[in-house]
């Protein structure tokens, strides 16, 4: 069995054979041999040391953590605990002597290669009649289950930290690229109805109006993938017109268009009549043409 505790406690459980009798509850707690049975008993280390730091008493878990180490009563607790020549910096039990208060640390547990551990280390001292240190008693709790949680958790929140701030930096930047993406639709906009449009306007003065629409629906094209709007014409198409101008685009004849919708070609003709004046077309636009490039 391993004789140094786990991440989650020790790897013991003291088998303290109590020597008590007793006739009453009261003559139990009244058994001087009490306190010795409740400390073996318990799965803490727990040490009681000389106000030179020796070590004077082990109960069995502390006995089980330093089975390797021969004959550790009377030695000092930094050499048989740590492997030290010197007392801990963080050692709480020379707190205790300086103040004669209870003092608490945690400190590392390194020993023979394995891996590092921590102890949360509670010093009491024991006072004479004259409030002088005789005795030190140490309280000793495995805590590194508790501290390498911290650590994850510690280290969790740093990887929260640092993803939450890429992800304000990639909004940013997509904020910006929106704002970029506005500005130059905006631009090709405002190009296109301060400089086209009127030369457009103008052409219908002096050429065929149904090739100036015919330009003026290639330019919506060319500019479509950037601004995204399209003729708002075709918007205003019921959803049999759009079927019947779908077919005509693909070059259908009206009989055609008729058989495969189950309608008459008067009402194919008749949805055609629609569709012009929807788009306001004049006679001499070609229907399908300026449907090939505006639907």
């Amino acid at each position: 069995m391993p004789n140094h505790p786990t991440q989650t406690g020790w790897l013991f459980t003291p088998e303290a054979k109590s020597e008590l009798s007793a006739e009453s509850a009261q003559d139990f707690f009244d058994s001087p041999g009490l306190f010795k049975t409740m400390i073996e008993s318990i799965q803490d280390g727990v040490s009681v040391l000389s106000p030179d730091l020796s070590i004077r008493y082990m109960n069995a878990t502390m006995r089980h953590i330093y089975a390797d180490t021969q004959e550790p009563l009377g030695k000092k607790c930094y050499s048989v605990y740590h492997s030290l020549s010197a007392p801990c910096g963080e050692c709480p039990s020379l707190l205790c002597l300086q103040t004669k208060k209870a003092q608490t640390s945690t400190v590392r547990y390194d020993r023979d290669g394995r891996e590092s551990n921590w102890h949360q280390i509670f010093s009491i001292p024991v006072l004479n009649p004259k409030n002088e240190v005789v005795l030190i008693m140490e309280y000793v709790r495995d805590v590194t289950f508790q501290n390498k949680m911290v650590e994850n958790m510690n280290a969790l929140a740093q990887r929260f930290e640092t993803l939450e701030y890429q992800n304000k930096l990639l909004a940013d930047i997509l904020k910006q690229k929106r704002q970029s993406e506005e500005e130059l639709e905006a631009t090709i906009n405002a190009n296109v109805e301060k400089f086209i449009r009127p030369s457009l306007e103008y052409l219908k003065k002096t050429v065929d109006p149904g090739n100036v629409d015919m330009v003026s629906g290639l330019i919506d094209e060319i500019v479509y993938p950037i601004t995204k709007k399209r003729s708002t014409a075709a918007a205003s198409l019921t959803p049999r017109e759009l079927q019947v101008a779908s077919l005509i685009k693909e070059g259908f004849s009206s009989k055609e268009i008729a058989d495969s919708l189950c309608v008459t070609q008067k009402a194919v003709d008749f949805h055609r009549l629609n569709i012009r004046k929807k788009l306001k077309l004049t006679r001499d636009v070609n229907l399908r043409s300026y449907l090939a490039v505006h639907l």
